[in-house]
């Protein structure tokens, strides 16, 4: 069956559009492919933040609320993966007999060509866009990449599958979730790693990874499971895997040139080296790709060098274990904007590292009003470290500017959420980034 069997005769209806526009991709291609489609999110047009023309003529808007008549309209519930399944109209939708869906699940069990599909706690959007970029290198033109990237939407990445023969898809645990009920798994699956994460939304450690293992639990042969053989998390992961596993390790890496810093982005080096020999592409395509990658934004992203001090922007570093990566990976002195939102993630060791690395030198907590154990212990166990508390991204740049020196390196690795201060850590990086290159 293809997706436009699938759909043809269906009422659909889009729950959640999202600011950063998955969703409203979604409601757009089923619009401007003639599916009967009506799209609905909790936030109102200005709190959206979409331009009127970001709308495709004919698509029906339920904005500022959800409403149970949109659920009892619909036939197909494509929902945003950020909506839990214990939302009230979720529930109802099902009790009805409803379909309900992710557009990513449906873009794995419909898509006309291979798909690849990437996940892990971290790394996963390093690996995919490599991978992204050596298969582009050996097939130009016939690869596409989305997934949990912002701005993709799964559904109008059907309008270009044509003459492609491979989908490199980032996959969060959220987006993941959906492909148990759909019983599809990616042909190609990459496991980076699996650390503590969204606990504010998982009940514990189990649940979070039974999601994360729908990205292989339902493939089938030939396609393989490409996996971190020194993260017990994605071990365990790939276990149930019921095709061909291939292990990597960080050190299968150590022989490529590259531009990243950190070991563990030589983790996800070797994760894309392996899946792209795996795929027979040819070393001297895939060395000359690493070689020539800079990497992705907000991620140990060097943004400048003002008068000798560096500044380098990791604000997609959500979790405690990120910003303690991140740490280890700056050379010299550190002056360190961390904090903001918690998910309930133990942060003792990213307490630890602060407190004991002699390149920290001075730190600014930014928001954090929530994160009340987290900064009592670094007051405690670092007291002249902590050089302000800042209520906005402009105060903690300004501080952190105020008292550096030429060979310190700016910082901005939070460590938790963002949604104390920002709309999300893109947000967040966008107004350091700003920031940092407005300063004289």
């Amino acid at each position: 069956m293809t997706i436009q069997e699938y759909l043809t005769g269906k009422k659909i209806l889009v729950f959640g559009i999202g600011r950063q526009g998955g969703g409203l991709g979604d409601a757009n291609y089923l619009a401007s492919n003639g599916y009967q489609v009506r799209a609905t999110d909790i936030l109102s047009e200005d709190e959206l933040g979409h331009d009127k023309s970001a709308y495709a003529p004919g698509l029906t808007l339920s904005l500022g609320r959800h409403l149970e008549s949109d659920i009892d309209w619909c036939d197909l519930v494509i929902k945003n993966p950020a909506v839990p399944d214990d939302h009230p109209l979720i529930i109802r939708a099902k009790s009805k007999g409803k379909e309900v869906y992710t557009s990513i699940s449906l873009f794995v069990k419909y898509a006309p060509l291979k798909t690849i599909g990437i996940t892990g706690t971290r790394g996963k959007t390093t690996t995919t866009t490599l991978i992204y970029k050596i298969i582009e290198s050996a097939y130009p033109g016939k690869v596409l990449l989305g997934g949990n990237i912002p701005g993709s939407s799964a559904l109008s990445m059907f309008d270009e599958c044509e003459g492609k023969g491979y989908a490199v898809l980032e996959l969060s645990s959220f987006q993941l979730h959906s492909l148990h009920s759909q019983q599809v798994s990616p042909d190609y699956a990459v496991i980076t790693n699996l650390y503590p994460d969204h606990l504010n939304r998982y009940v514990d450690m189990d649940s979070y990874r039974y999601d994360k293992e729908a990205i292989v639990r339902y493939q089938v042969p030939p396609g393989f499971t490409v996996y971190n053989a020194e993260n017990e998390g994605s071990i365990k992961i790939a276990s149930v895997s019921p095709v061909t596993k291939y292990p990597y390790v960080s050190k299968l890496a150590s022989s490529y040139q590259t531009k990243l810093l950190g070991e563990h982005n030589q983790s996800n080096l070797s994760a894309a080296i392996t899946l792209c020999q795996k795929l027979g592409i040819s070393d001297d395509v895939i060395k000359k790709t690493v070689e020539d990658f800079a990497g992705v934004a907000y991620r140990l992203e060097q943004v400048r060098t003002l008068r000798g001090v560096v500044f380098v922007n990791d604000t997609t570093a959500t979790t405690p274990v990120a910003a303690q990566a991140a740490l280890t990976s700056i050379k010299g002195n550190i002056i360190l904007i961390c904090g903001g939102e918690s998910k309930k993630l133990p942060h003792d060791d990213l307490v630890h590292e602060i407190i004991n690395n002699d390149h920290v030198k001075k730190i600014i907590l930014l928001g954090s009003l929530n994160l009340v154990d987290f900064t009592e212990a670094l007051r405690r166990g670092c007291p002249s470290k902590i050089v302000g508390q800042a209520k906005s991204m402009s105060e903690a740049v300004s501080i952190a500017h105020s008292v550096s020196s030429v060979g310190d390196t700016i910082l901005l690795s939070p460590g938790f959420a963002s949604f104390d201060l920002f709309k999300n850590e893109f947000d967040r990086g966008e107004q350091f980034n700003k920031i940092v290159k407005s300063l004289k």
